[in-house]
């Protein structure tokens, strides 16, 4: 493509993009040279083409607009552009009614209000500094400038609803995202208090992953309507007022409603207390209450907010293996009390309740391990390709973060032979301030995991007041959740992954045995990437001097000098040894050679540069390769 096509398209893309630009500016020009100064009776043809130019430039940017997707980034330019041509038609109108001192100025500040409070961010406000700058222009051209009061309170006008609309409409959004959140939180919570009350979760929290929520979500769903089918049936069938299914809470203290049929629209929320009116009394005894003959106005059945008008009452308690569960309690208005026949089908209704619980409970439980275990069948393979500690530490992190959501996380290793931990990756919040860590054996979390080859804390939580995780100097902040693991091979502790979370609970006993297993795997591709590294180093490095070896500099000197020649670069090399080297191992032995060849080593590689390259060629014999050095330097 030639330079000349090319400059064509690109002034072709620009004034395509920029279109609306020039259009809002030809018309403001107009509206500052007054064309539109004149009566309405006094119109002719020109204002119309005006105006039906303005409406073809309008109709087509908003059409594009309207067909982007809300999250492109061109929508700022065209609500810009939308906004602007806006403000020339408003001036234009307010112009043709008389001018800024006409009855038709309120629209400018219509328009103001508008634009501030559903443009985007940005549109909003630069809106409003282009309408004062417009005003000015407008102002100081084609009306009198000899009294500036009318075009300051006009300026302070716009400004005072621009910026009050901006402000109460971002407030409004704000509170209705806030709204929104509590609500969705609040929906959330009532799900895991329901699961919890069916046990089919036995932690407070979860992992709190999506795939998570929508299990638990599910479930409780397909619960509800089987337990809402088979009291509904009860209450068909055995002519009942309510019939109610209140759960225990895991302490045993407190009843509440998971589910009803009723006719009644006096039910009360609920929880209430487990020794409580006739159904704390079946709650507390264990056994079937049968009453009847009630009197009007009884106060003892605690699931309904006022007296009841009630006159026979059942309570059944659901047992699973002789545990108490909940009650099954059921009323009629009739003063008709229920029979023997009657309360062996609440008995049989209860025991298929705690089936319904108790297959969902198995189903939840198959679905969990079935996502646990694809989690770490696929961090498995992660793992077993990774060939550098690096890639191990990502796939790890990785499958970690699916198995439970967490805020930070830290892998360190631990140096037996110095007792030395360090830090070798850090992700999540604070994880800058871990970076490179090193620190002794001591007392904290991450010292005690590797020396007992346990997790730590038992329970999950942490308090940064009285816990250390690494150092008291470098420690955890705002983490209600922790979780360490040692990463062991062959009973010895080569280091430990490190989980915390904001949030209480985060790593409770559902997710722990999985983390666990995922440390077990880590540990093992590490020890492996460990010794692929050291294989590595094996074949370049030599052994002694930890220099290159000979065979790796003959393949840097050749891929150097052909560097050189094609670039015409300066290029050096280095070879020196050691005088009377045999006097040495003939006189003080060769173990006092290997040291001073040791020493030599460690010097040369202190001494030389980052692009430098020392070997041991052989013997006594050192090579230095120099990149862009001549002899002086």
């Amino acid at each position: 493509m030639s330079s000349l096509v090319h400059a064509a398209l690109t002034v072709r893309r620009t004034a395509r993009a920029s279109f609306g630009f020039v259009a809002a500016a030809a018309f403001a020009v107009l509206d500052l040279l007054g064309v539109f100064q004149v009566p309405f009776e006094g119109l002719g043809l020109e204002h119309g083409v005006v105006g039906a130019a303005f409406v073809a430039v309008f109709a087509t940017r908003a059409t594009a607009r309207f067909r982007l997707e809300e999250s492109a980034s061109v929508n700022v330019a065209l609500d810009l552009e939308l906004g602007l041509l806006l403000l020339t038609a408003a001036h234009a109108v307010v112009q043709i009614g008389g001018g800024l001192e006409s009855d038709l100025y309120p629209l400018v500040y219509i328009l103001v209000a508008f634009v501030a409070s559903f443009a985007q961010r940005p549109v909003g406000t630069l809106l409003v500094l282009a309408a004062a700058f417009f005003e000015a222009g407008l102002w100081f051209i084609t009306e009198d400038q000899s009294d500036v009061q009318p075009f300051a309170v006009h300026a302070a006008f716009i400004a005072f609803f621009g910026i009050l609309n901006l402000v109460f409409t971002r407030a409004e959004i704000a509170r209705v995202r806030e709204r929104s959140r509590r609500e969705l939180d609040d929906e959330r919570e009532k799900v895991r208090d329901d699961a919890r009350l069916f046990r089919l979760v036995s932690a407070p929290t979860a992992s709190g992953s999506g795939d998570e929520e929508r299990l638990l979500r599910s479930s409780m769903e397909q619960v509800h309507n089987s337990l809402f089918h088979h009291l509904d049936m009860l209450r068909r069938t055995l002519e009942l007022h309510t019939a109610v299914l209140l759960f225990a809470d895991e302490d045993g203290a407190e009843l509440s409603i998971v589910e009803l049929a009723t006719d009644s629209d006096h039910i009360a929320e609920g929880p209430f207390a487990i020794g409580e009116g006739a159904v704390g009394a079946v709650a507390s005894r264990r056994l079937t209450m049968n009453l009847e003959n009630m009197r009007p106005g009884y106060k003892g059945l605690c699931y309904y907010r006022d007296p009841a008008s009630v006159r026979a009452f059942v309570g059944v308690p659901v047992l699973d293996d002789g545990k108490f569960r909940g009650v099954l309690a059921c009323d009629r208005l009739v003063d008709r009390p229920f029979t023997a026949r009657e309360e062996q089908v609440l008995e049989s209704t209860a025991i298929q309740i705690l089936r319904i619980v108790e297959n969902e409970r198995v189903f939840v439980q198959l679905e969990r391990s079935k996502r646990e275990q694809t989690v770490l069948y696929a961090a498995s393979q992660q793992l077993g390709a990774a060939l550098t500690e690096d890639q191990v530490l990502d796939a790890g992190l990785a499958a970690a973060e699916e198995i439970v959501h967490h805020d930070f996380a830290a892998v360190t290793f631990y140096d037996e032979e110095k007792r030395r931990h360090s830090v070798r990756r850090a992700v999540g919040a604070g994880a800058e301030d871990f970076a490179k860590l090193v620190f002794r054996d001591n007392t904290s979390l991450t010292a005690m995991a590797v020396k007992n080859r346990h997790y730590l804390p038992y329970k999950g939580e942490f308090d940064p007041r009285q816990q250390v995780v690494f150092t008291k100097r470098k420690n955890l902040k705002g983490m209600a959740s922790l979780l360490i693991m040692p990463l062991v091979v062959r009973e010895h502790a080569i280091g430990t992954i490190a989980l915390a979370a904001h949030r209480r609970d985060a790593f409770g006993s559902q997710v722990r045995p999985t983390l666990q297993v995922l440390a077990n795997h880590v540990a093992v591709a590490l020890s492996n990437a460990t010794a692929v590294r050291r294989l590595e180093e094996m074949a370049s490095i030599d052994g002694l001097t930890g220099c290159f070896n000979k065979r790796v500099f003959l393949e840097e000197l050749e891929s150097k000098i052909k560097s050189a020649e094609r670039f015409d670069r300066k290029l050096s090399l280095l070879v020196t040894d050691l005088d009377h080297f045999k006097s040495v191992n003939d006189t003080y032995g060769h173990a006092t050679g290997d040291v001073v060849l040791k020493e030599l080593g460690e010097i040369l590689r202190r001494m030389k540069r980052e692009t430098d390259i020392v070997a041991r060629f052989g013997g006594e014999e050192f090579c230095i390769l120099c990149e862009e050095t001549d002899t002086e330097g």
